[in-house]
């Protein structure tokens, strides 16, 4: 069965939250929504270690802060959620390049190709191509197959690729990576790695990888991860063979 698509509806008026919501529900994805009032209610429950959402519709035109501050301060706490705006008015439009906005609907919003195109990209959640990051305040979409492994050092991540490092702010934690980056292909190895197993060379004490780097295994798990290694050979080698 496939996973509910997780959407947050943060309207100022209830009635846009209810047909938007009813709109979701008309298009036949299986979604679960959480409704949230204003900015302040969403910002609040969210943060960069438990953003649970795929995709967030913020209000332009909220009391107190607009959806593109909240947006804004969103990214500054490392959530990575793709973000779609819904407004009466496009003077904002230029302004959503700076929070990484995907889409923007305009209201009323209606049942249209563009509602749907928006939200039937992200059925396939759980098999994300990319893994959103939070480099700087900007997200960057690194492709999953490209991650060696992630390290936790200084109260930030290091995710490291054949081509390049990136490090994230203190709002990423590899809890948040966890999430995302699943077994059995990545195994969290060490309290501060999370190793992509497709990239070990050799295993031992410890991961060594292909590219001559070491990733650390807790000393107790050793056991446990080397037959979790073995195990992923083995998948793997039965795939080729098909």
């Amino acid at each position: 069965m496939q996973s509910p698509v997780r959407i947050a509806v943060c309207e100022d008026l209830d009635e846009d939250a209810e047909r938007l919501t009813s709109l979701i529900n008309e298009i036949g994805i299986t979604a679960d929504v959480t409704r949230f009032e204003c900015g302040e209610d969403i910002l609040t429950a969210l943060t960069g270690a438990n953003a649970d959402f795929d995709l967030i519709f913020l209000d332009v035109y909220m009391k107190n802060i607009t959806g593109i501050e909240t947006a804004r301060l969103l990214r500054a706490q490392g959530v990575v959620s793709r973000i779609v705006f819904t407004t009466t008015s496009l003077d904002f439009s230029l302004d959503a390049f700076d929070v990484e906005a995907e889409q923007y609907l305009v209201k009323p919003i209606v049942r249209n190709q563009k509602l749907e195109r928006i939200l039937t990209k992200h059925l396939q959640r759980t098999e994300l191509e990319t893994c959103p990051v939070s480099v700087k305040g900007v997200i960057v979409n690194i492709p999953i197959d490209d991650i060696m492994y992630i390290e936790a050092a200084n109260h930030n991540c290091l995710v490291h690729t054949p081509t390049e490092v990136y490090e994230t702010g203190r709002s990423m934690t590899l809890s948040s990576f966890d999430k995302i980056l699943r077994p059995p292909r990545f195994v969290h190895s060490h309290r501060s790695y999370i190793v992509n197993l497709s990239f070990v060379a050799n295993i031992d004490r410890d991961f060594l990888m292909k590219n001559g780097d070491t990733v650390y295994i807790r000393r107790g798990d050793v056991p446990a991860i080397r037959e979790a290694y073995m195990n992923w050979l083995l998948a793997e080698a039965a795939k080729e063979q098909k």
